[in-house]
């Protein structure tokens, strides 16, 4: 199978924040060619997330590319520059949309349509484009209209009630991640590559529609009570039925997680759990992986930073142009033993305008200049010419 399996796709991402962009980023790592639009006004606000205390510090030109943050959510995506409320740059961006298979977008419900850029409006352009809206709570729903951010939708789900203390039950309080963003766009990666595969087979696209809020609450609902009344029932002995993996103590008030369903039985893990309990990270999760399980150490305090990434590939070295070396987590998956390469770091802001508007577009190079220039004054004087005109 090939490293890059959606080599030959083209994605337009019209998101910012987290879930939009990690979508983006998963589909940039199998392959797809993503192609980020953003403004100098408006770009996306990750790109300042954890160094807003260096402002005036720094040149903002430079501050904007110095996050971590965004580096982690945007590697291997190609960036370029349009105001998508200017006439000329929303016209650039429906023909480029002509020349793509996806579109991706989370803002507000309604907000591509009051910019000329809806389904329908895309559609034109190419009758076979998919469009994928991520937005917090979609249009059908009463909500819609309303703004959302991550902790909102995750606490609305009912998922952060489910943060309990395991001894008694007891409610514990919000987590500091937010598990709204990396499940939609869990979903979105699902929903985005079925609907390009049938766009490829009949010629005609979609308008794909994922609520974030529905997403979060579908993976929080509790069916483990219906399974453990049916597990005493039928006399089932060992562990609950509680999820996927469990929290082992081991040496030295530590935890690991263990991924153990589904490979071992459940008399194993008794032994295992006692097995591991007197042993240091290490070797308790050496001790996991000897019977088929998988384990990672709990992290638990922040100078414990990558006491989590046991798997020499976890994290991926980079040299950004701007912040230089750098680790960012890499992708969680494997084809025929390797991780996805790192093809690119994050883009900085419309470093990808000549490629983008003067070869896939054919803007003279006088066009380019003007767009990547936000001192111009944009109306009329970047006129498109071919580039063999």
């Amino acid at each position: 199978m090939s490293a890059l399996p959606l080599s030959g796709v083209r994605v337009i991402e019209l998101c910012w924040v987290w879930s939009g962009p990690l979508l983006g980023q998963l589909l940039a790592d199998l392959g797809a060619e993503v192609i980020k639009v953003e403004w100098y006004k408006r770009f996306d606000m990750y790109r300042t997330r954890g160094v807003e205390r260096l402002v005036g510090k720094y040149p903002e030109q430079v501050r904007r590319e110095m996050s971590q943050s965004f580096h982690g959510l945007n590697r291997n995506k190609i960036g370029v520059t349009l105001d998508l409320k200017e006439p000329l740059h929303r016209d650039a961006l429906l023909e480029l949309a002509g020349k793509s298979d996806l579109v991706l977008e989370n803002f507000t419900a309604g907000t591509l349509d009051k910019l000329g850029l809806g389904f329908d409006d895309l559609m034109q352009a190419n009758p076979a484009i998919v469009l994928l809206s991520l937005a917090g709570f979609g249009a059908s729903s009463r909500l819609g209209q309303m703004r959302a951010y991550g902790l909102v939708l995750s606490a609305m789900s009912g998922l952060e009630g489910k943060v309990t203390d395991p001894r008694d039950g007891s409610f514990l309080g919000s987590p500091t991640f937010v598990a709204s963003d990396p499940n939609a766009a869990t979903f979105g990666l699902v929903t985005a590559i079925a609907a390009v595969l049938e766009a490829r087979r009949t010629g005609l696209g979609a308008h794909v529609e994922i609520s974030q809020l529905e997403a979060a609450a579908f993976i929080g609902q509790d069916d483990d009570a219906e399974l453990n009344a049916l597990a005493e029932e039928l006399g089932v002995s060992g562990p609950p039925f509680a999820g996927e993996s469990s929290i082992l103590p081991i040496a030295g008030g530590q935890h690991l997680c263990v991924d153990w369903r589904g490979r071992i039985s459940n008399e194993m893990f008794v032994d295992l759990s006692a097995r591991v309990a007197d042993l240091d990270a290490a070797h308790a999760c050496r001790a996991c992986e000897s019977v088929g399980a998988r384990a990672v150490k709990v992290i638990e305090q922040t100078t414990e930073f990558g006491a989590g990434t046991l798997a020499l590939d976890t994290l991926l070295p980079t040299i950004h142009p701007v912040t230089g070396v750098e680790n960012i987590v890499a992708a969680p998956w494997w084809i025929d033993g390797r991780r996805p390469a790192l093809r690119k770091t994050a883009p900085t802001l419309g470093e990808g305008n000549t490629y983008v508007l003067g070869k896939l577009l054919g803007w003279s190079q006088e066009s380019v200049e003007a767009i990547t220039d936000p001192g111009r004054d944009l109306s009329g004087k970047a006129s498109r010419e071919a580039s063999n005109a």
